[in-house]
């Protein structure tokens, strides 16, 4: 293989690390939200759904906590005798499966990060390229999202749907206010500005990444034996230099 596709497959790598690693974010924006029982409760307030869902703001608090530590993994947080009905307990565990998928396909992601970034940058070695797909990653992600976002913001209850029919394969989450607790205790907006939370957490971390990524080709130290120099192309002249040169 010369020497020109390999340092392309090596950009290509070094993108899809960075990607990875924005998707890792996002996952973990998506747990850290989603399973915040102190948020849910936040929003019960803001929707002022605690009257009219039948149980008292204590039990509300309880029963939050317990939401959250069983989605955290902890299953035996909702014991039987808790209020939700037979058809609330399978939606919950559907739920669960899901949290649990997403804590599995994030560890497993985390060494293809860490092989991809840093396999792709020493075989790069280029500071400019590494500048340029450190900018370039998140749109792999952000691209799609945009688009789901805009779906979502115009018409929120088709997108919540869409959603949920992705997700899961039965019809469980149709609930029913008039018999589910489940429903009146989690209003719509109480997703909506979750939404709007993991998206913040997650450009936040995935911007982060990306100055991180930058300033490190800025900083890393100069190398005393004259090994390890990297390049950056200016026109048709190549110009060596070691780390510490920018």
């Amino acid at each position: 293989m010369n020497d020109k596709r390999l340092r392309v497959l090596a950009a290509i790598a070094l993108c899809l690390g960075f990607a990875v690693l924005d998707a890792i974010l996002l996952l973990t924006a998506v747990h850290v939200v989603g399973t915040d029982g102190g948020l849910y409760y936040e929003e019960q307030l803001k929707a002022d759904v605690i009257c009219d869902a039948g149980i008292c703001d204590a039990a509300v608090r309880t029963l939050d906590d317990s939401l959250a530590r069983y989605l955290r993994g902890e299953k035996s947080a909702l014991t039987p005798g808790n209020p939700f009905n037979e058809r609330e307990m399978a939606h919950m565990e559907d739920c669960f499966n899901l949290f649990e998928l997403l804590r599995k396909v994030r560890s497993r992601l985390i060494p293809w990060a860490i092989v991809l970034i840093l396999g792709g940058a020493y075989i790069l070695r280029d500071r400019r390229r590494i500048r340029l797909c450190a900018w370039l990653a998140p749109l792999i992600l952000l691209l799609p999202l945009d688009l789901f976002a805009l779906y979502a913001a115009l018409n929120f209850d088709a997108a919540f749907t869409l959603f949920h029919r992705v997700l899961f394969r039965n019809d469980l989450w149709l609930l029913d206010p008039a018999t589910d607790l489940l429903i009146r205790i989690c209003p719509e907006s109480m997703f909506m500005h979750m939404g709007v939370r993991i998206a913040l957490y997650s450009l936040g971390g995935m911007l982060a990444v990306s100055v991180i990524a930058v300033a490190l080709t800025f900083l890393w130290p100069k190398s005393k034996s004259g090994k390890n120099a990297w390049k950056s192309n200016s026109g048709d002249a190549a110009k060596q230099f070691t780390f510490g040169n920018k």
